[in-house]
């Protein structure tokens, strides 16, 4: 029993230690990871304006994995704004004919630029899309962001 209940405490000192690295954006890991390679020199620039071109595509698998693309771009670079995909993203978010996954991840992103004008796209969402998933995301997001 007590050695049950030590690992049930070792579980649960590193879940917190994780959620709250997670909470204060901490990405030293990451970075860790993800030393600069010969292509990562280009910078993350490049990344983007090639990432936003494919997600101009038809395919909504293919506009899916570039919105997660992005996400992961943020993540290992977070002291690049991103400012360029913000429009784009906004469109996938807004458009009732793209696919539900991409206009998720879409919100998802947005979120992790921590911009106010990606808070206000969200805002317009939550507030004015006929989708309820996609509303009730969106009103977690708004509701997160106010509380980092």
């Amino acid at each position: 029993m007590k050695r049950l209940l030590f690992s049930l405490a070792i579980a649960l000192l590193v879940s917190v230690t994780a959620l709250h690295a997670q909470e204060t954006k901490s990405t030293t890991r990451i970075e860790a990871q993800h030393k600069p390679t010969g292509s990562m020199k280009k910078g993350p620039a490049e990344y983007e304006v090639n990432l936003l071109k494919t997600l101009e595509s038809e395919n909504p698998a293919v506009q899916a994995q570039s919105v997660q693309t992005i996400r992961d771009l943020e993540q290992m670079f977070p002291q690049y704004p991103f400012k360029s995909s913000i429009a784009p993203l906004g469109a996938k978010l807004k458009d009732e004919n793209a696919d539900p996954v991409v206009r998720r991840l879409a919100a998802l992103a947005l979120d992790e630029l921590h911009s106010d004008a990606g808070d206000a796209i969200i805002r317009d969402v939550a507030s004015s899309s006929p989708d309820k998933g996609l509303q009730a995301l969106c009103n977690a997001l708004l509701v997160r962001s106010q509380y980092n």
